[in-house]
């Protein structure tokens, strides 16, 4: 590892959601839906769901199953189900799932099996995903659609085991289910993905030992690549002679011109990775931090080949951070993991030339100027405002409509209110007040009580007191129009506003907010008074078993940040590393996470990083985890011993 330092110095969201509101109100009226209503509520559902409106396509099929019977009801509702999967909201795609009872058809049955699977992939249960994937096999009279799918979730299981051979089967099986041209070169695109992960010794056994002829052909032709450079005659004649050789076999000629281009040549593994940071700052301890999670992570669980990580030092000036990035190219990084800091990463994506696979840690505003269709450019963030959306995601899907927020009058503040108040819009919701307070002082009874109408309470009792001329037994009254509140505070803000609000009778009001009002320590005493907070982190923060406890007990300088405040940036750099070999998989769609320590991690469309959290309570002082599946238990939890955790309640 080396190290290099400084010189000192579609369609509008709004009309899809009234749609599904219209729909909803007129639910009432009617014990079911007439066939053309359900036909265009349907419609509306799955139109949302093409365009990524996850959440709310999941709201328009639980809809149509609450107003359905029988195998339509089941059949909505495993839709339903799958859309929340998709959006990663797996404890509510459990609990849709349980409403689907037997007897169920053979068709509606595998579909079951098939989710209970991805929900199981995605919560870290390979093992058991891929048992309920072959499970599902099982049914007879599939259809080639569904069969692909169950195929896909048991190539996303094998690679997690680490089985890419496995993985590469079971995608050429799914090659003869798929129709549509677009679906078969994706699929032959990820086959060849991970097909690329095979060392070479064992792809050349595969190719001598295939147990088919359509494995030996994809073994073949990746090792035809890996001999002869891209964009060359040399390959495309080699191509053509395998094509002649295996005539049988026709890949798509999108992905012909893929593995004939620059871009489709098998990326091969970096054999050096540059970690850019700015580790002589003012920030150095929170580099350090996402520095030792990073080197901690490569320790355990190496990339593929084993690359050199040389870590730069960026400095404290962001402008520098361009310089860096082109000097590490120079210096043969064929990975670039940074710059960490929000004006380091607007520089670079302003300036620099990408010319190897970068992963920004953070997010660039408008995102990188370069050619998307070259050299991958990704952004992985822990970015609040992302934290402020899945809470409006929660909060609707635990069935809220109106919102009250109360926030710090800060940038930041207004960032939040911002994000989480769009994101709430777009789901359909309504935000009925929002009032803002001076983080870090004690005047919090005045915004408190301005959000919830207690002045206007008061004010009514002035004045039936003066026109009745005689005192009158009096409880402020808060207004009644509001849902659930939105809390944007940090833990020491938040200790002396939960009470104010229990205390205005808004004690049976959710109150949902971040990870800021989480100082990651067990303090059952000051935190006694978030008590009913509902809040969003990464598993690494709350999860004390499975994959978060062996990597607890694994991971090297982990216990050096174990309740302190650096311990998420820990987490964001063991993250970082992981992604580095994962990134071209995930791009490809199609519901692939990896399973990290910041949350369940996916990429969108414009290449940022979506991290799924995970959900707690505060509850007798104790953040207790919310989505408890069977093999989940709270860090702090009373019986972690299990795990090889001290025990901490």
């Amino acid at each position: 590892m080396n190290r290099f330092s400084p010189p000192r110095a579609p369609r509008p969201v709004s009309t899809l959601v009234a749609t599904i509101l219209i729909s909803l109100g007129l639910a009432g009226c009617v014990p079911t839906l007439r066939p053309s209503t359900r036909a265009m509520t349907a419609t509306t559902a799955a139109r949302a769901v093409r365009h990524h409106h996850y959440i709310e396509g999941s709201q328009a099929y639980q809809h149509l199953a609450r107003h359905s019977t029988g195998g339509a009801r089941a059949r909505y509702t495993l839709k339903a189900a799958e859309a929340l999967v998709r959006a990663g909201a797996l404890q509510a795609a459990d609990q849709e799932l349980r409403r689907v009872k037997p007897p169920l058809s053979a068709r509606l049955a595998a579909r079951k099996e098939a989710l209970l699977a991805e929900i199981d992939a995605a919560r870290s249960h390979p093992a058991r995903a891929y048992g309920e994937a072959r499970k599902a096999l099982r049914h007879p009279n599939l259809r080639p659609r569904l069969q692909a799918e169950i195929r896909r979730i048991e190539a996303q299981v094998s690679l997690s085991l680490g089985h890419p051979v496995r993985a590469a089967r079971d995608m050429i099986a799914r090659e003869r289910l798929l129709v549509s041209r677009r679906r078969l070169t994706n699929n032959e695109t990820a086959l060849w993905h991970d097909l690329a992960a095979v060392p070479r010794m064992r792809l050349r056994r595969l190719y001598a030992q295939a147990p088919s002829r359509a494995v030996r052909a994809w073994a073949r032709l990746q090792i035809i690549a890996r001999r002869y450079p891209p964009q060359s005659q040399r390959l495309r004649a080699a191509v053509a002679q395998w094509r002649h050789r295996y005539r049988k076999f026709v890949p798509t000629a999108a992905f012909l011109r893929m593995i004939l281009g620059a871009k489709g040549h098998p990326r091969p593994a970096p054999r050096t990775v540059a970690l850019l940071l700015p580790l002589s700052s003012p920030f150095a301890k929170a580099a350090k931090a996402v520095e030792r999670g990073f080197v901690a992570m490569a320790k355990v669980h190496p990339l593929p080949g084993n690359p050199a990580i040389d870590i730069y030092d960026i400095g404290s000036n962001p402008a520098a951070a361009t310089h860096y990035y082109r000097r590490a190219v120079r210096h043969g990084a064929q990975f670039i993991v940074g710059p960490l800091g929000a004006e380091a990463v607007a520089n670079i994506a302003d300036h620099a030339h990408f010319t190897v696979p970068t992963l920004l840690l953070g997010l660039a505003k408008g995102g990188p100027r370069h050619d998307p269709g070259r050299t991958p450019v990704y952004q992985f963030s822990l970015a609040r405002t992302l934290e402020a959306r899945q809470a409006a995601d929660r909060a609707s899907l635990d069935g809220h409509t109106r919102a009250a927020i109360l926030y710090p009058d800060s940038p930041f503040g207004h960032r939040m209110r911002r994000a989480f108040a769009r994101r709430w819009r777009h789901l359909g919701g309504l935000v009925v007040a929002q009032t803002s307070y001076v983080p870090g002082s004690t005047g919090y009874v005045r915004p408190v009580e301005d959000l919830l109408d207690i002045a206007q309470s008061r004010a009514r009792y002035d004045r039936l007191r003066r026109i009745l001329g005689m005192p009158i037994a009096f409880t402020a009254r808060r207004r009644q129009d509001v849902g659930f509140i939105f809390l944007v505070a940090d833990a020491p803000d938040a200790r002396l506003i939960k009470p104010l609000l229990d205390y205005d009778h808004a004690d049976t009001l959710p109150v949902y907010s971040t990870s800021t009002v989480f100082t990651g320590r067990r303090d059952p005493v000051y935190d006694r008074d978030l008590d009913g907070i509902t809040f969003g982190d990464m598993p690494w923060m709350l999860v004390g078993n499975g994959r978060m406890g062996r990597l607890r007990r694994t991971l090297p300088d982990a216990g050096r940040y174990d309740f302190t405040p650096f311990a998420r940036l820990f987490a964001y750099g063991a993250d970082a590393e992981g992604l580095v070999a994962r990134l071209d998989r995930l791009s490809l769609g199609g519901g692939e996470r990896y399973n990290g320590l910041t949350g369940a991690l996916s990429v969108r469309r414009n290449d940022v990083i979506r991290r799924t959290l995970v959900w707690a309570e505060f509850r007798k002082g104790i953040p207790r985890l919310l989505d408890h599946f069977q093999h989940d238990r709270g860090l702090f939890s009373p019986r972690p011993h299990a795990e090889g955790l001290p025990g901490r309640s």
